[in-house]
């Protein structure tokens, strides 16, 4: 029951406390405003199904009344205003109306799996609805005539007769030589790299096949700028070569606070190596003098080689003069440089409108000119510079030279123990995040896609392709697709063409939940004598999960943007920054007077790391310029990979055929319940 100020909900609320609550309270005109806290109360005292009802029709009446005029912001805001309010109360979030405030409270998602998966199946199904998905299934699904054969994707699922057989031959057999041979027959997996080719047993086009039972998850489907490449796992065992799994890398989240100090990227891992505590799982770092002050010598020319570098890395022919900066190859930046490029970032900032995209041949030069990228060459420079001058201060202080800090341990320890207690490590941040830079653009990648298809997810087909895509044949492929490519962000920051070194040495990767993932937990592979391949459990993300806005609510926010701007501030194009949906949103709520806290709710997920190479953080770190890989890429690309299936099909295959009633499960398979389509058809 309610108390006197406040009215009763949608749904029961009594387990929620008032302070959860969020007051949903965009800034709109009294009419609008008026308006919206009427059918506030309306939906507040229904159930949920009746509430969306009213809140949708109240949203497609103010879409037809007129047609809405490019300048009439107030409807605009009133209309997304309403897509967000339906957006959440879909998403489970509960209402309450306290006086006259529409107030909101996020769902848990850590303690009810059902409702993130629910919002993600929302997500995926609203995705599957449009024309363009719609007319792609109906034609994978399709008989066709190929080679003189009716094919459709069935074809390439798997046969759970001839796999029930097979086992059904392998649980026969008494040794585990005969077992172990038959085994090798029953399934034969092979990493194939999906590109512009065409499957020679179906005809289909390999992005299709790998699109189509991408679609086939729960999960919506999103693309994902930058570099990104994607692998069907196939068995090559039965006709047609039926798709086993997939997989995908993608671009990594940029900030992840958790395998950051896990490599060592963070001021904390700075501060345990100084304090002499054990970092990120290595061996324990003594807490004697000596090995902390050669330890702080290591980083602060590291530290010092990071930002000259990156300053290397920024045209400034257009912004200073280089002799202003430096005295023989020294940078020693002045305190009014720093200021006068301050200054000029502030004005630049304000003029951010209509970027285009660069289309045709790239002059770097002129792209590096643009209003994006000399706002972002100004910014970056000025940090840089001033995280120097910083530098130069402390080593003035302690009568100290760069080339004298192989020397005085001690001074150096000194100067770095200061550095540390600048603002927060204000200096070793900016090095850290331009060494950075470096690395994670190209040389560590995201596990974005990674799973099996029915009915080889029964066969423990999950940890395969979680293996597969840790393999010699990623690696090169990776090292092989973008060891020439240029880097446009890059490029154009430094005014020239700039190649990224492209050696592949890490790979992450996240959970779904915030409870383990049975394909990675425990999966470790043993690689060389004293090697292990591991995905490692490194902790948990801080706790949120994106809201899903429906694509008319999208539409509604960035409209009101841009009336209020006079253009278009996010472009999706290369440089204005990562995450553009997401940069638009927050922009859109804060114009309409909304909190970002809408923007996000509960979900901790796992976070994994996997090394690929014995020196893997110290190479990230920058520490090394060498990659010690536990497997050399001397040419035995296809036998190195090989051995990561007969680990799998020894070490999980011929187990689980033991564990569980694997023929029943295999048995109550039906490939027509896989096929997408029935998704459409029962929404």
């Amino acid at each position: 029951m309610s108390s006197t100020n406040t009215e009763s909900n949608l749904d029961d609320t009594s387990n929620r406390a008032k302070e959860e609550f969020i007051s949903f309270n965009p800034e709109l005109i009294d009419f609008y405003n008026k308006m919206l806290i009427k059918i506030g109360k309306n939906i507040n005292t229904v159930s949920r199904k009746k509430a969306l009802k009213i809140l949708n029709k109240e949203i497609e009446e103010k879409k037809i009344e007129d047609e809405i005029a490019d300048d009439d912001l107030e409807k605009v805001k009133f209309i997304a205003a309403l897509c967000i309010l339906r957006d959440l109360l879909e998403l489970k979030w509960d209402i309450i109306m306290d006086n006259e405030t529409i107030k909101l409270a996020k769902p848990d998602l850590n303690q009810n799996k059902d409702d993130l998966r629910q919002q993600l199946q929302r997500e995926r199904n609203i995705q599957l609805k449009k024309d363009s998905i719609r007319k792609f299934i109906n034609k994978m699904e399709k008989d066709k005539e190929y080679n003189g054969e009716r094919i459709s994707i069935k074809n390439i699922i798997g046969d759970k007769d001839i796999l029930a057989s097979r086992i059904k031959e392998i649980k026969s057999k008494d040794s585990d030589e005969e077992q172990y041979n038959l085994a090798r027959e029953a399934i034969k997996p092979y990493l194939q790299l999906v590109d512009k080719s065409r499957c020679s047993y179906t005809g289909y086009r390999l992005r299709d096949i790998w699109r189509y039972f991408r679609y086939t998850w729960s999960l919506p489907y999103k693309q994902t700028p930058g570099r990104n490449r994607f692998y069907l796992i196939r068995d090559a065992s039965q006709p047609c070569h039926p798709v086993i799994g997939i997989s995908a890398l993608g671009n990594v989240v940029l900030n992840l606070s958790k395998r950051d100090n896990y490599i060592g990227w963070t001021l904390d891992a700075i501060k345990d190596m100084l304090s002499g505590k054990k970092n990120n799982n290595e061996k324990e770092v003594e807490g004697d003098k000596g090995k902390v002050e050669k330890k702080s010598k290591k980083m602060l020319n590291l530290f010092n080689e990071f930002i000259k570098k990156a300053i290397d890395d920024v045209y400034i022919d257009d912004l200073i003069e280089e002799n202003i900066i430096r005295e023989k190859d020294v940078i020693k930046p002045k305190e009014e440089i720093v200021k006068r490029l301050s200054n000029l970032n502030k004005e630049l900032r304000k003029n951010q409108l209509d970027n285009e995209k660069t289309t045709g041949d790239i002059d770097w030069e002129v792209e590096a000119k643009t209003s994006l990228f000399k706002k972002k060459r100004v910014r970056e420079l000025a940090r840089l510079l001033e995280a120097r001058m910083l530098i130069q201060r402390l080593l003035d202080k302690f009568s100290l030279k760069l080339d004298q800090l192989n020397q005085d341990g001690d001074k150096a320890r000194k100067v770095l123990k200061e550095l540390i207690n600048y603002k927060d490590g204000k200096v070793i941040n900016i090095a850290l995040e331009a060494n950075r830079k470096q690395k994670i653009g190209s040389n560590i990648m995201e596990i974005i896609v990674c799973g099996a298809i029915p009915p080889y997810n029964h066969l423990l087909g999950g940890k395969l392709v979680s293996l597969l895509t840790c393999s010699p044949f990623i690696v090169q492929d990776y090292k092989e697709k973008y060891s020439n490519q240029v880097s446009r962000i890059a490029s154009k920051m430094k005014g020239e063409e700039v190649v990224r070194d492209s050696r592949l040495a890490y790979l992450g990767t996240t959970s779904l939940y915030g409870v383990g993932s049975s394909q990675y937990n425990r999966l470790k592979m043993p690689v060389g004598d004293e090697n292990h391949l591991e995905f490692k459990e490194l902790g948990k993300t801080e706790g949120y999960t994106s809201v899903y806005f429906a694509d008319d609510t999208t539409k509604y926010i960035s409209k009101a943007v841009e009336i209020i701007d006079g253009g278009r501030r996010v472009n999706n194009i290369f440089g204005e920054g990562t995450s553009p949906r997401m940069r638009l949103l927050k922009i859109g709520l804060t114009a309409l007077g909304i909190k970002n806290d809408f923007l996000k709710q509960e979900n901790k997920r796992i976070i994994y790391g996997i090394e690929l190479a014995s020196n893997a953080r110290e190479f990230l770190r920058g520490e090394t310029d060498e990659l010690n890989y536990f497997y050399s890429l001397d040419g035995n690309i296809k036998e190195q990979t090989q051995e990561f299936i007969e680990f799998w099909r020894k070490r999980w295959f011929l187990k689980r055929i033991y564990t569980v009633n694997i023929i029943d499960r295999l048995e109550s398979f039906d490939k027509d319940l896989l096929l997408v389509s029935n998704s459409i058809e029962n929404e």
